[in-house]
């Protein structure tokens, strides 16, 4: 149960990371470091306020499960959401 919420908040978060970057313009490298930044955010937010500091009691590989696993899909929602709000609004 824990698996699922916590891809459902991902999901959730690159979307709505996806669609700031797209409103915002940031292309290449800024991006990049947009979604570097505001993964690592939602990392120290789950961790900090869901988890109460200690991630391994909700899951079995603790600290790895919330910040490295689901980094790739995350990143593809993100380019997802990025590139449709960035056509949207910078393109027409």
């Amino acid at each position: 149960h824990n698996n699922k919420q916590l891809q459902f908040i991902r999901s959730c978060f690159a979307a709505i990371a996806g669609s700031a970057a797209g409103i915002l313009g940031l292309t290449n490298w800024s991006g990049f470091l947009f979604y570097a930044l505001s993964w690592s955010t939602l990392a120290v937010l789950l961790v900090v306020f869901k988890c109460r500091h200690q991630p391994g009691t909700y899951f079995i590989h603790g600290v790895r499960e919330l910040v490295v696993d689901g980094a790739v899909n995350g990143m593809l929602s993100y380019i997802l959401f990025h590139t449709f709000l960035f056509g949207l609004v910078h393109l027409y």
